[in-house]
C-alpha cells in the first residue's frame, strides 16, 4: 500500500483538525446533566487515559458517525469486512478488523494460534486436548493484563534470554507473545530478534500494543516488521470508543482470529463489537492519522508550563518535567512541595484535589511506572483552561496548610 495515497485518504475523509490556541483564562467546568441526575462523580482528568477513569473524550466527529451509524440495521459481517479493509489500508496491514478493546484483540489472536478457523476445535475452547497449547513471553513481559492470552487455556512459557526462547519453542508452541509497553522498555530481547527466532521456528508473533499510540507510525511499524498480529486500543490516545479496540496483521491469522470473534457463535462470542463502535473507531483512526501530531505535543508542552507558571511563588513548590521512557506518553509534569514545613503529604494532595468542586484525578509519581518523585500532571486528557484551574487548586490547598 502507498502511504502517500492512504495519508490522503485519510485527510479527505476526516475534516481537517483545528490547530490548538492557549486559553486565556480557565473556564468554568461542567458536568453533564445525566451524570448529575444520577449522582456520579465528574472530574479533571490529569491521569490519562486509564479504563477505570473512563479512558478518553471523543472527538465530536467520531461521536456524529456513530449517531449516523445508529440510524440503519447493516450486516456485521460485511460492515467488519468493509471496515477492516479500510483500516488495512491505512495501516499498511494485510487485514484488520474492529475488537471491543485490546484484551480481546488478543484473546482472539489466542484462538487463532490454537483452534484457528477449524470448528471443532472453536467449539471445544478452552478444552486445548489436540491442539498447541502453550505461549512463550519474556518473564519481563508478564503483568496482570496476561490474562487475555491465559483465558483461552494457554500456559504461558516464561523466558529471560534469547537462547531460552529458542528453547522454548517447541512442538507445543502456539506463538509468541510480546508486549510493546514503557513498563518493559528493559526486557533482554528485541521484538525484532522476537519475530526472527519465533519465525525461524514457524511460530507467529502475537503483540500487544494497547497504548503504543502515538507516534502515528506505530500503526504500521509493527506489521512492517513481520509481526502477525498486534492489539492497539481504541478508547486510548486514538479517541475512539471505550469499548474498541483494533486487531491487525496477517491476512491468514487475522482471518483465523475473526472467525472465533462474536456475532460468531465460539469461545469470544461473549465480546461482541457492535455497528457504532466499529465506524466510530474507523472514523476516529481516520482523524488521527490526519492529525497534526507535532502542533499537539506542543500545546500539550504548553499548558504543562502555563500550570508550572501558575504554580511559580508558591510556598516551597517545585515544578519539573518528568523523564519520558517513550513517545506514547505525553509530556509530564512533577508537582513538588516540601511537605514536612507545610504539613500536607503527597498522598493528602491526591485526595483532597480528588475530594473537592470540581474534582481532580492527579497521580502519586511514587506509585508509577517507573516511579518519580511528587504529584504528576498528565495534559493529554484536560480540557482547554483545566491546567490553569489544577494550579489553582494546588495552591489553594498548599497555601491553607501553610
Amino acid at each position: 500500500m502507498s502511504k502517500k495515497i492512504s495519508r490522503r485518504s485519510a485527510i479527505a475523509s476526516a475534516a481537517a483538525v483545528p490547530a490548538f490556541a492557549a486559553p486565556p483564562a480557565a473556564r468554568a467546568f461542567e458536568t453533564a446533566p445525566i451524570y448529575q441526575r444520577l449522582g456520579v462523580r465528574t472530574f479533571i482528568n490529569a491521569v490519562g487515559t486509564i479504563t477505570t477513569l473512563s479512558g478518553t473524550l471523543m472527538d465530536a466527529r467520531v461521536l456524529r458517525a456513530m449517531e449516523e451509524a445508529s440510524h440503519n440495521f447493516v450486516p456485521i459481517h460485511e460492515l467488519q469486512e468493509k471496515a477492516g479493509a479500510r483500516i488495512a489500508e491505512l495501516t499498511g496491514a494485510e487485514a484488520a478488523f474492529v475488537t471491543n478493546g485490546a484484551s480481546c484483540a488478543l484473546c482472539l489472536s489466542t484462538c487463532a494460534v490454537t483452534a484457528g478457523d477449524d470448528k471443532s476445535k472453536m467449539t471445544r475452547l478452552p478444552d486445548l486436548s489436540g491442539m498447541k497449547s502453550e505461549i512463550v513471553i519474556q518473564k519481563r513481559h508478564r503483568n496482570m493484563y496476561d490474562h487475555a492470552f491465559r483465558m483461552v487455556g494457554v500456559k504461558l512459557i516464561d523466558v529471560v534470554t534469547a537462547d531460552e526462547m529458542k528453547k522454548a519453542i517447541g512442538p507445543n508452541t502456539a506463538a509468541v507473545a510480546f508486549v510493546q509497553s514503557h513498563h518493559v522498555l528493559d526486557q533482554q530481547i528485541s521484538l525484532e530478534e522476537t519475530v526472527a527466532i519465533a519465525h525461524a521456528a514457524g511460530v507467529p508473533v502475537i503483540l500487544d500494543a494497547a497504548a503504543e499510540l502515538p507516534p502515528a507510525s506505530n500503526l504500521s511499524k509493527f506489521v512492517k516488521m513481520g509481526v502477525d498480529m498486534v492489539a492497539f486500543s481504541g478508547g486510548k490516545n486514538l479517541r475512539g470508543p471505550q469499548s474498541s479496540g483494533l486487531l491487525l496483521g496477517k491476512k491468514e491469522w487475522v482471518k483465523k482470529a475473526y472467525a472465533n470473534a462474536s456475532p460468531n457463535n465460539y469461545f469470544a462470542r461473549i465480546s461482541k463489537v457492535g455497528k457504532e463502535e466499529i465506524i466510530g473507531l474507523l472514523t476516529a483512526l481516520e482523524i488521527f492519522l490526519a492529525k497534526d501530531h507535532e502542533s499537539e505535543r506542543k500545546e500539550w508542552h504548553a499548558m504543562l508550563d502555563r500550570c508550572a507558571a501558575r504554580l511559580k511563588g508558591a510556598p516551597t513548590v517545585h515544578t519539573e518535567y518528568i523523564t519520558n521512557n517513550d513517545y506514547s506518553h505525553s509530556p509530564r509534569l512533577s508537582v513538588q512541595w516540601d511537605e514536612a514545613k507545610l504539613g500536607i503529604s503527597l498522598e493528602q494532595m491526591v485526595d483532597r484535589l480528588r475530594k473537592g468542586t470540581p474534582s481532580i484525578e492527579a497521580s502519586d509519581m511514587r506509585y508509577f511506572n517507573p516511579p518519580w518523585k511528587g504529584l504528576g500532571i498528565f495534559p493529554y486528557n484536560l480540557r482547554a483552561g483545566e491546567e490553569t484551574i489544577i494550579a489553582d487548586r494546588i495552591r489553594e490547598i498548599l497555601g491553607s496548610k501553610a
